[in-house]
């Protein structure tokens, strides 16, 4: 493999998960009181967990700290989670994949404990490292999110790694790093497909048409 490096994303990319987070302002601010704005999605897309916090927390004028805020989406978000399944294919690129020796790992917007519980309840937390979480100043909008990931994969160079994303925004930040990337297919970033597929080496409609042969 040219390859022996892989930086997974896990919600829209490994689980079909992104629906959840959809749901999950909406459904926040249904129990608060608060009336979403229409653009709500949109301003959320690109944020991760602590910066989704302050956003919220501000723009809705909510009576709560940070950290009641993510309680509450903790606690919501788990409920959601568990209707989320793998994406067809993943359980068998991820066999083969430690089979021949990669080493693997998660780097999400999702919290570490979440990510640990939805992996675990579906059979391949075991196939990864460590997972990341883009919190405590981490971002996908800074390439220091992917090169933390790859300093503890072990690899000493981005031409070694494989970032596997479905946001494009996440795979335009790896690719402006010198990563190269693996794009996957999700309903909720289909309004970013074409400029996706610019940017990846593969672009997957899904994981079982994987052209081992390029990677």
């Amino acid at each position: 493999m040219r390859f022996n490096y892989w930086i997974f994303d896990m919600d829209g990319t490994l689980t079909d998960s992104m629906g959840i987070w959809d749901k999950l302002p909406f459904v926040l601010l249904e129990k608060l009181g608060r009336q979403p704005k229409p653009e709500l999605r949109f301003d959320l897309l690109p944020l991760g967990m602590t910066e989704t916090a302050r956003y919220m927390i501000s723009e809705y004028d909510l009576p709560m700290t940070e950290e009641e805020f993510n309680a509450l989406s903790f606690q919501t978000i788990r409920e959601l989670y568990r209707t989320v399944s793998l994406k067809p294919g993943v359980r068998e690129i991820l066999d083969r994949l430690k089979s021949q020796g990669a080493k693997l790992c998660i780097c999400s917007n999702t919290w570490q404990a979440m990510c640990e519980e939805v992996l675990t309840r579906l059979g391949v937390r075991d196939c990864f490292e460590f997972i990341l979480s883009a919190q405590n100043g981490l971002n996908k909008h800074d390439p220091h999110i992917f090169y933390e990931s790859m300093r503890r994969l072990g690899a000493s160079s981005p031409a070694q790694c494989l970032v596997c994303e479905d946001a494009v925004y996440a795979a335009r930040t790896a690719h402006s790093a010198g990563f190269s990337v693996l794009g996957i297919a999700d309903v909720y970033s289909r309004a970013d497909e074409a400029e996706l597929r610019t940017l990846s080496e593969q672009f997957l409609p899904d994981w079982t048409a994987l052209d081992w042969s390029r990677v």
